[in-house]
């Protein structure tokens, strides 16, 4: 029989907890660093970009021109997708973790913590990709809300947008960026990585993580996986504002290159480190909140079941 005593400390670590962790997280961040992306989009795009001497010029004209609300353009696309892609990305990191501790015979629930940093890497790219699929012809939705400037829009919201999409080139029409988006959901080997190295070395023994050193380490591990493949995310944002200029990734490359030069692929970075910071903080403390969550309730059945066999 289990003792009370021996019951874990930790949350079971399983695809369903992840996944629900992973929305909630992913809605937080959200909420936190959707003002910062609006900002790099603008400063991405070939068409506004000119308009901006910088980040901070940046979000003092859309104020003052859309009022606060300008710099949320764009968000309920996102916030349909981003707590399922959050989800997505959380949940299938769990499984592939899991598929690679069963290769080896062990139990992922056992190592969780201690897990080889190489298979937190691997899972990571791998729950990227998985991720791009829908995440692609969300972004392409939320580049295109906003990069429109003015109250009157030509687009009424996400799914208007995606169906205009669809009329004009069919359903490939709406993965339009989908190259440089697969290689920049890529980051989520590095983001997890770095969060597992970040929270071990702070980590003391048989001691669970402080809220404060979650953040840190969220917060670094998004600076981390934004700053290990902007250049893809500045060529899918130019891909996904023009859908018409470029023949695809290579071709957006090229003409970037020529007619910029080679901080046009750093363009807008700024912004972004501003916004992963907070944005990705927020993710892993909402989604370790959840866990922990779950855990609490857990062990409340297991000491009602224990008392009851008692």
């Amino acid at each position: 029989m289990l003792d009370v005593d021996e019951l874990p400390e930790k949350p079971n670590v399983n695809t369903f907890n992840s996944v629900l962790a992973g929305l909630i997280g992913g809605l937080a961040g959200l909420a936190v660093g959707h003002p910062f992306d609006t900002v790099k989009v603008r400063l991405q795009s070939r068409e506004l970009s000119s308009r901006y001497k910088g980040t901070f010029n940046c979000f003092v004209s859309t104020i003052k021109q859309e009022k606060f609300i300008g710099l949320y353009k764009g968000m309920a696309s996102p916030a349909v997708g981003v707590g399922a892609i959050n989800a997505l990305v959380f949940g299938s990191y769990t499984y592939l973790m899991q598929l690679q501790a069963q290769s080896q015979g062990i139990s992922y629930d056992e190592t969780a913590q201690n897990a080889p940093l190489h298979h937190v890497f691997l899972a990571g790219m791998g729950s990227g990709v998985i991720s791009s699929f829908v995440t692609c012809p969300m972004e392409l939705a939320k580049v295109q809300l906003q990069n429109q400037t003015t109250n009157t829009t030509a687009v009424k919201g996400p799914l208007d947008c995606l169906h205009k999409m669809y009329l004009t080139g069919g359903l490939r029409y709406c993965f339009k960026g989908m190259v440089p988006t697969m290689l920049r959901e890529l980051s989520f080997g590095p983001y997890f990585l770095t969060y597992e190295i970040v929270t071990r070395s702070l980590a003391k023994p048989n001691q669970e993580l402080s809220g404060p050193r979650v953040v840190l380490a969220g917060g670094v591990a998004g600076i981390a996986a934004w700053c290990s493949t902007y250049f893809a995310d500045v060529v899918k944002t130019r891909i996904q504002s023009e859908p018409h200029r470029y023949k695809g990734f290579i071709d957006c490359m090229k003409c970037s290159y020529y007619e910029e030069g080679w901080r046009i692929f750093f363009k807008g970075l700024t912004p972004t480190i501003l916004r992963a910071f907070p944005s990705n903080a927020a993710t892993f403390a909402a989604y370790t909140w959840t866990m922990n969550l779950f855990l609490s309730k857990e062990t409340i059945t297991r000491r009602t079941y224990e008392e009851a066999i008692l």
